[in-house]
């Protein structure tokens, strides 16, 4: 095989010297071509790279603040003039400001500047060319501000929002039975579902360059009344009713009876409930149209504020009884009164002793009061028919009669007594209520009631004996 000359050899070597000559050359002038092409491409400054554009508005070249002013006129441009917010009848024209959407200048601005200045040389000049080559359109921007949002809505509210109304019922003495007046569902604007809306049907739309509904109907809740017209029609029928008599009153004490009665009418217990007296006639003052009249205190009628409230109660008690309602609370007076039979009689006293009872029928019940002639009268309403209820009154006992009080009387002699006032025995009562009639009859032992009675009042002549005085203080409360 032949072999090479020297000559030919170092010929060869200087042919592939060139070549490699040749192609650093090629490749240097390719790098500053790239650079050169680079730098036509790129950004200059504080430029936005050609082929940025915004809405069709085009942003290449602007410096920033051109930019922004061009961003913030397409941004405009595409924002509704304004917004009609709607629920039901309702409605409201409000510019999107007022609900805390706002172009948002600076995060677009932000966006355009950022094309052709990716970290890096070839990234950037390949972010450019893509600009230069195929256009890089910005989507728009805009801040949302909820607080805003919620601040104008709940304004909006405020003649949306109702509170329900519950039916009325009333006796109506023309007609001779219960008349109802309807309920009336209120409403209430939803804030929290209205942001939830303004967020995905206008500000979405806005960033997707979406056509923006131009009126929103916002969402709102019915608030049904707590009692209908349904339930208050089904009073049809008096339960149970009870009438006692204050002829002999004083005018001060037949006020109170009247007073009393009067809160009390049309008070309505649904089922379940538990009615409290104190609750619904309220402290026994002046500013409510009580007056000074006699109270039972420390076994004796004493004036007092209020007197001839018990009255009341006791007629209720009574009515309540024969309507079947659950007895919760019920005092007997201390000692025996007039106007209803012992046993029979609830006292009560405002901060200290109530009468309360709970409505355990499934309807509703009504109660109605009557002052007429000096008498009261009172009706516990309900869906009928009537119970057959009755009251048995038995094991009636007399007590002892309580031990005399002295009472110290200068004007006597030493010594002498002089009767006042007659003792009266104590009773013990056991009230039953039946409910039926036959053997089928349902029998409720109420109430064991204990009366002390009165003690026999002397007055005697000073000194007097280490005996308890009648006007001996007590803590016991005064019965109305």
């Amino acid at each position: 095989m032949d072999q090479d000359t020297p000559n030919i050899r170092a010929t060869r070597r200087r042919g592939l010297a060139r070549v490699i000559v040749i192609i650093l050359t090629v490749v240097a002038l390719l790098g500053v071509a790239a650079v050169c092409g680079a730098s036509l491409l790129l950004p200059h400054g504080d430029a936005v790279a050609r082929g940025v554009s915004l809405l069709g508005a085009d942003l290449g070249g602007l410096t920033r603040d051109d930019a922004r002013t061009q961003i913030a006129r397409a941004l405009g441009n595409a924002t509704p003039a304004t917004l009609t917010l709607t629920a039901g009848p309702h409605r409201r024209v409000l510019v999107l400001g007022d609900v805390g959407i706002v172009p948002d200048t600076d995060t677009v601005l932000a966006a355009a500047l950022r094309v052709g200045r990716d970290p890096g040389l070839l990234p950037r000049a390949l972010s450019a060319w893509r600009a230069r080559v195929g256009g890089v359109a910005l989507a728009p921007a805009y801040s949302f501000d909820e607080g805003a949002a919620r601040a104008t809505l709940r304004d909006f509210g405020d003649t949306i929002d109702r509170d329900p109304v519950d039916a009325i019922a009333r006796w109506d003495a023309t007609v001779q039975h219960v008349v109802v007046t309807s309920d009336v569902s209120g409403q209430k604007l939803d804030v929290h579902a209205s942001v939830g809306l303004l967020r995905h049907d206008i500000v979405a739309a806005l960033a997707a360059g979406s056509t923006v509904p131009d009126t929103l109907d916002l969402p709102f809740r019915d608030k049904p009344a707590a009692l209908t017209a349904t339930a208050l029609q089904s009073i049809d029928t008096v339960l149970g009713a009870w009438t006692t008599a204050y002829a002999s009153s004083t005018k001060n004490r037949a006020s109170n009876v009247a007073v009393a009665a009067q809160a009390l009418d049309n008070t309505l217990v649904l089922p379940g409930d538990t009615f409290s007296f104190n609750d619904e006639v309220g402290p026994r003052d002046p500013s409510r149209g009580f007056l000074p009249a006699p109270v039972i205190m420390d076994g004796q009628l004493k004036p007092g504020m209020g007197g001839g409230v018990c009255q009341v109660s006791t007629t209720l008690y009574n009515a309540v009884l024969l309507a079947n309602m659950k007895i919760v609370r019920r005092s007997h007076h201390s000692l025996p009164i007039h106007y209803a039979p012992r046993g029979q009689d609830a006292t009560v006293a405002y901060g200290a002793i109530d009468f309360r009872f709970r409505n355990t029928g499934e309807t509703p019940v009504l109660i109605l009061t009557r002052t007429e002639d000096r008498h009261l009268t009172v009706q516990v309403l309900g869906h009928g028919p009537a119970p057959l209820v009755h009251i048995e009154r038995g094991d009636i006992t007399k007590l002892p009669m309580p031990p005399a009080r002295l009472k110290p009387d200068p004007t006597l002699p030493a010594g002498v007594k002089v009767l006042e006032t007659k003792g009266k025995t104590g009773v013990a009562v056991t009230v039953t209520r039946v409910v039926g009639d036959g053997p089928t009859a349902v029998r409720e032992v109420i109430s064991h009631d204990r009366y002390h009675g009165e003690a026999p009042v002397y007055r005697i002549g000073a000194p007097a004996p280490a005996t308890p005085s009648a006007d001996a203080p007590t803590d016991a409360p005064a019965e109305d």
